[in-house]
């Protein structure tokens, strides 16, 4: 089952993160058109997608893949939580995503997103319960 959540996870991430390297102009432009991540677009530009790959790569590797899946939580809970700050505090609603999600609604985008982040606590669960049991039985390769 982790490996399952784990793939999930690393096909979106990998996904979103590849489109916005491929489109960063227009990334760069619309996180620079929300408002309350104006001040730090360039520096948002840079590190969602490579931190995207980046979280996706440690989910590949046993020995790396409990951090990998609570950076995934971290980085989905972030998600999740901006979309609701933008559903109900913006004026303004600009898609930063890439490809498919960017044609979800906002409040599709929502649930997406929140169905991952539990998703990722799930993964956390059950990863740390192997590896609780791994460390158990006196192995220690993760």
């Amino acid at each position: 089952m982790v490996q399952i959540i784990s793939a999930l996870i690393i096909i979106l991430f990998l996904y979103t993160g590849l489109n916005k390297l491929l489109d960063y102009d227009e990334f760069k432009f619309q996180l620079n058109r929300s408002p309350f991540l104006q001040s730090m677009s360039g520096f948002l530009a840079a590190l969602l997608p490579a931190g995207e790959i980046l979280i996706a790569i440690s989910l590949t590797l046993r020995k790396t893949r409990l951090l990998g899946l609570y950076l995934s939580f971290f980085l989905m809970a972030a998600f999740t939580a901006y979309i609701w700050i933008m559903l109900y505090y913006a004026y303004d609603l600009p898609c930063s995503c890439g490809g498919i999600l960017s044609a979800m609604s906002w409040h599709d985008h929502l649930v997406f997103n929140a169905f991952f982040t539990v998703l990722t606590i799930v993964g956390v669960v059950l990863q740390s319960k192997l590896n609780t049991s791994i460390y158990i039985r006196g192995k220690t390769a993760l």
